[in-house]
């Protein structure tokens, strides 16, 4: 056991005398995959150190609040302090810890002080990585991923080995197969985790894939970082396979991707949210099996390399982001979740549809300008505008189509009046979604959901929603703003020319233009709602792995649709040519 001690980090300079020590006073332990090693509350009687595989720690309300890998100590804090243990700890895959009774460990240190040395140490750099990274722990990519299909389906021919190509565009990664298993490896032994472990240590990643023997299928699920479960879109079993059954509560959500292949990536998509009823995943992907770049896209979600734009809200000032999509396309830059807030969240959601960005501006203009969606006054009871136009524009150009169904990730933001809290839109008609998210409150009456909540504009609690795209997917996020957010907004009218009754009727009535740039009521809440999501929005952009702040014209207002298509042209331009400056964006160009 001396060379197992040997290629535990905490260990690594001990002498050979040291690591005999270690060896005499601990035993070794098998956790399997699911398995607690401690619980909360529970005495702190022992001192564990993981050899291989991985756990996770959780408290009592749910949240994750680290992962401990091999050569990383467990309980530490509870053992060195007499104080009983603070959350639980379980493990991610098959696992073995190296256990030290207090007693054992209070005679081996008096003996071999570089010991407690090295254990100190590891608990130091333990604090010092969660010092760092205390705000929350962000979505990670797993190391071990187990691929299994669902529904008693197979994997389509050439999935595996398509999907693990794509993989090792991001470091070597090698497929295990029941038949690499070495001879008297048993599938139920703690031999077969140590095996694995040894692969790991040479790749960057292993894909575990499935086969005929359910002690197989089983061992691998209890030995995987994360979960993929490949599933055929239009098949026609849905229900979860006693593999799923067994499998999915190895898991924590965040680990579990759904790939949801069709045979052509032309071929409609529809039906999501049947397979998504029984299993609780963190991401469903659509795969068209005849797409290299579809393969990639998973891939990059799978690694960890995923990229996500975050598109600020803004009116028609939102043209912009179409400009700044194209500009990425033609620069190379892959885009793999959209999310915004109003105008971002339209944007982006018509792009997750899968429409270019010239269809997308033509879309916005067919809305704005000819159709008039935001021109409607009405009584002032429940708002200002008319919604009717909007909506049917909205439904018209958007479909009924569900978010689930769109072959590009992708969520909205909204603020729930009736919790005080930012709603995620990540189901339901996209249409919908997009309504919600850029409800300007007064101007247009909120939207109602199913269950009863009040939505309204997603400005007014988080205007640049960073936080959430990093809690949805590991990897690196483009956030694009509007304007500058400390700009200072200044006008050159005078309150005393503010427009009586009269000559507002009479301007209304001549459609004549106001002589003055005195704020109107839509651009007033406007600014107001980013007056409120000023302190939010300062957080996000800290966030951003890229910001982009494109030239917006000046004194275009949230209304001035008509400028829209020459503002999305100027933002591609600076776009391309941020691409070619900054190498922090030049590096996200798919290889």
């Amino acid at each position: 056991m001396t060379s197992e001690f040997s290629r535990v980090e905490a260990f690594a300079g001990l002498d050979e005398e040291g690591l005999a020590a270690l060896a005499t006073a601990s035993r070794l332990i098998a956790v399997g995959g699911g398995e607690y090693l401690v619980r909360e509350g529970e005495e702190a009687d022992a001192l564990y150190i993981v050899s291989t595989g991985r756990f996770f720690v959780q408290l009592a309300n749910g949240l994750v609040v680290a992962e401990i890998g091999a050569g990383e100590p467990v309980g530490e804090l509870a053992f060195f302090s007499g104080v009983p243990r603070t959350a639980d700890v379980r493990a991610m895959r098959d696992s073995t810890v190296f256990a030290l009774t207090r007693e054992a460990y209070d005679a081996i240190v008096a003996e071999h002080p570089d010991i407690e040395h090295a254990i100190l140490a590891a608990v130091a750099g333990r604090l010092a990585r969660a010092t760092r990274h205390s705000a929350a722990m962000e979505a990670k990519a797993g190391k071990v991923i187990a691929l299994i299909p669902a529904a008693g389906s197979a994997f389509p021919e050439g999935f595996v080995e398509s999907l693990a190509a794509a993989v090792a565009r991001h470091g070597e990664a090698r497929i295990v197969s029941p038949e690499e298993r070495p001879e008297g490896v048993d599938s139920e032994s703690p031999g077969f985790g140590r095996w694995l472990g040894e692969l790991e240590h040479g790749s960057d990643r292993l894909l575990l894939v499935a086969g005929e023997e359910e002690g197989w299928n089983r061992a691998i699920s209890r030995n995987a970082d994360a979960l993929v479960i490949a599933a055929p879109l239009q098949g026609e079993s849905r229900a979860l396979s006693p593999l799923e059954e067994y499998a999915l509560p190895l898991f924590l959500r965040d680990d579990v991707h759904l790939v949801l292949w069709r045979p052509r990536r032309d071929d409609p998509i529809g039906g999501s949210l049947a397979w998504l009823a029984d299993r609780e995943v963190k991401l469903h992907h659509h795969l068209g099996l005849d797409s290299e770049s579809d393969f990639a896209r998973v891939a990059r979600f799978l690694t960890g390399k995923a990229v996500g734009v975050v598109l600020a809200g803004g009116g028609a000032l939102g043209c912009a982001h179409i400009g700044v999509m194209q500009g990425l396309i033609e620069s190379g830059v892959p885009i793999d979740f959209y999310g915004g807030t109003s105008a971002g969240a339209a944007m982006g959601g018509a792009l997750a549809r899968g429409l270019s960005p010239d269809e997308t501006i033509d879309q916005m203009e067919a809305m704005f300008i000819l159709a008039k969606a935001m021109k409607k006054i009405t009584l002032p009871i429940h708002s200002i505008l008319d919604p009717r136009v909007f909506d049917r524009e909205l439904e018209k150009r958007y479909g009924t189509q569900d978010i689930a169904d769109l072959p590009y990730n992708f969520f909205g933001v909204s603020t729930n009046l009736s919790t005080n809290s930012v709603y995620v839109h990540r189901r339901g008609p996209l249409w919908q979604a997009v309504r919600a998210s850029g409800s300007l409150p007064t101007i247009l009456p909120p939207l109602i959901s199913d269950e009863g909540d009040v939505l309204v504009d997603g400005g007014v609690l988080d205007n640049i929603p960073t936080g959430v795209m990093r809690q949805c997917k590991a990897g690196p996020n483009i956030v694009v703003t509007l304007r500058g957010e400390e700009e200072e907004w200044r006008v050159t009218a005078k309150y005393g020319g503010l427009r009586t009754p009269f000559q507002l009727v009479r301007d209304v009535v001549l459609r004549r233009k106001a002589r003055n740039d005195f704020p109107g009521i839509v651009e007033v809440m406007s600014r107001s709602m980013v007056v409120t999501s000023a302190a939010a929005v300062r957080a996000n952009l800290s966030q951003a792995d890229v910001l982009l702040n494109p030239p917006i014209h000046q004194g275009m207002r949230i209304l001035d649709w008509h400028l829209g298509k020459s503002l999305s042209e100027q933002a591609r331009e600076y776009t391309v040519a941020r691409v070619e400056e900054d190498p922090a964006l030049a590096a996200l160009k798919a290889e």
